[in-house]
């Protein structure tokens, strides 16, 4: 039978446990008692600043706080990255992040790093991009871009992001001789492919779906995981390539450390704002679906993208400048 010395050896230990954890419960049980700051880095009116702002009212309520928008744009979002991660880790400073937030460190020296210096919260939606044609190109399928591409003269069209790494994998994965040129925008870039200028892009739904209607450019493939909407009869690249899925997506991110019972409430607050049939809409409308996830899944997925592109861009000889 346990002396009392010897449950007290036991209960030492205990005891300093729960003296750790007692704090930490006790802020996450009071979290929040002022504002939160919401660092949106990027300018107003663009498509992260309208899904924040949508989410803004019903974030508020289910957090019983303001939350502050501050769009802080600037050095491919980085101005905003590196003040949250330079942040208090108190839950009161939070990051609306895209996909640059991984790729910047692959492009750009002295850029935030997601994994080490920022910490998920949650992921909010997905994106998937298409891949068009202009319609007087004889290629119309992926099968035949391929092989027109391995005959020579093929080029595909970016407006930077991921779907210039969208194209260099292409490249890359079919061993075919494509041409990237990449532009300053989608914009641009769209307008080049109805004029012929280009053969094949890469491009968001949200401003190729117009043309597409219009017979303006020719819709091939998604780059989504599997066949959906807006254009479910449209295939995805990853029936012929294999493993071939370039997904967008919004998340937050808090500063490292920021305890987890206090990521746990903001994320549970962000499920609560996404699921309210007014906020849902504002955002599927835009061809972007609401696919919230938890922290750890979210910190899956960045770690995920970080090997993708890491390896997207070795493969392309891509130096960070």
């Amino acid at each position: 039978m346990p002396t009392f010395k010897s449950l007290a050896r036991f209960a030492a230990p205990i005891a300093a446990v729960v003296a750790i954890c007692a704090p930490l419960h006790a802020t996450a049980q009071a979290f929040p008692t002022k504002p939160i700051r919401w660092i949106v880095p990027f300018t107003a009116g663009g498509p992260a600043d309208i899904i924040a702002r949508a989410m803004q009212p019903k974030l508020q309520e289910n957090l019983g706080q303001p939350v502050i928008i501050d769009n802080r744009a600037g050095a491919n979002s980085n101005i905003g990255h590196d003040f949250v991660a330079k942040a208090a880790p108190d839950g009161y400073t939070i990051l609306y992040v895209v996909p640059n937030v991984v790729t910047n460190t692959l492009l750009f020296r002295n850029m935030v790093d997601p994994i080490k210096e920022l910490a998920p919260v949650i992921q909010m939606t997905s994106q998937s991009y298409i891949l068009l044609t202009n319609p007087n190109f004889p290629a119309k399928t992926v099968p035949e871009i391929i092989e027109a591409a391995k005959k020579g003269g093929v080029n595909c069209a970016s407006g930077g992001g991921l779907p210039g790494f969208g194209c260099e994998w292409f490249k890359s994965a079919t061993k075919a001789d494509f041409t990237h040129v990449q532009y300053k925008g989608n914009a641009p870039a769209l307008n080049d492919l109805m004029g012929g200028q280009v053969n094949v892009m890469i491009d968001l739904f949200n401003t190729a779906l117009p043309q597409v209607k219009a017979g303006r450019v020719r819709p091939i493939a998604l780059t989504a995981p599997r066949r959906g909407n807006p254009l479910p009869e449209l295939p995805v690249i990853a029936e012929t390539l294999p493993g071939f899925v370039l997904q967008g997506w919004h998340g937050v991110m808090a500063p490292p450390a920021t305890p987890a019972p206090i990521v746990e409430r903001i994320n549970q607050a962000m499920r609560a704002a996404l699921a309210d049939p007014d906020v849902a809409k504002r955002i599927t409308d835009s061809y972007i679906e609401v696919t919230p996830s938890s922290a750890a899944e979210f910190g899956r997925v960045l770690k995920e993208d970080v090997a993708k592109y890491t390896r997207i861009t070795q493969d392309a000889g891509i130096k960070p400048e």
